[in-house]
């Protein structure tokens, strides 16, 4: 049966506005669905920017005495924690938090974990073997990175993070006593700043992680980072 043109233009018409109400049903359900993944991000304390931040270029050195540019945060998913070998809490809860947060990863995704990275604040006693030291007793994969203080307070400055000079007057620093750690009186601390900085595999800061940090928490936020 041949049509109208009149019954063709309102076929047309009907599908014109089918399309557009399905455009409009899709776009609701990914606006609802951006906004339950930033609802469930906020409840483990993740937070991803709305464009990357770019990282200076840095040249810094790992813990094998090997240099650590920009280039070695490329092509991997990295998590970088500013921190310090003599941090008598917050560091090591953190860091055994991580470890455990990478056998995690590797039973639920079967994927390679993301690169983790510490950077030292207090680089006159975190040398190369300190660090590697240091790292031994949590695991031997991830990077230590010290340097330069400029240099590695400039990258601070690139991934948002704050650390001062050290004391041991048992002031207990903003960074620690977040936490709800106790410091005794002749602790060596250093004020810094605890989240975790997320960059993305072109090396950019793509997202960060407040504390307190739980392995179970950080594979939730980075399977949702990652996709």
């Amino acid at each position: 049966m041949q049509l109208s043109s009149s019954t063709k233009l309102g076929l047309i018409a009907f599908l014109a506005v089918d399309v557009a109400l399905a455009v409009i049903f899709v776009s609701l359900y990914l606006l609802r669905s951006d906004r339950s993944t930033e609802a469930e991000l906020r409840e483990i304390g993740a937070t991803i920017f709305p464009q990357p931040f770019e990282i200076s270029g840095f040249d810094l050195t790992d813990q094998n005495g090997d240099e650590f540019s920009g280039a070695d945060l490329s092509e991997n998913w990295n998590l970088l924690f500013f921190g310090f070998t003599s941090c008598p809490d917050i560091c090591p809860i953190t860091m055994a938090e991580l470890d455990r947060f990478t056998n995690l990863w590797r039973e639920e995704t079967r994927k390679p974990p993301p690169q983790i990275i510490l950077a030292t604040v207090d680089p006159t006693t975190d040398t190369p073997d300190q660090l590697k030291d240091y790292l031994a007793k949590f695991n031997s994969e991830f990077f230590g990175l010290t340097g330069e203080p400029n240099d590695l307070m400039a990258l601070a400055e690139n991934l948002f993070v704050a650390y001062g000079e050290p004391t041991t007057e048992g002031v207990q620093p903003s960074g620690h006593n977040n936490h709800e750690s106790r410091i005794n009186p002749d602790d060596f601390v250093i004020d810094h700043s605890s989240h975790i900085s997320v960059i993305d595999p072109n090396g950019d800061l793509f997202a960060v992680i407040r504390p307190p940090h739980r392995a179970r928490d950080l594979v939730d936020a980075m399977k949702i980072i990652s996709e």
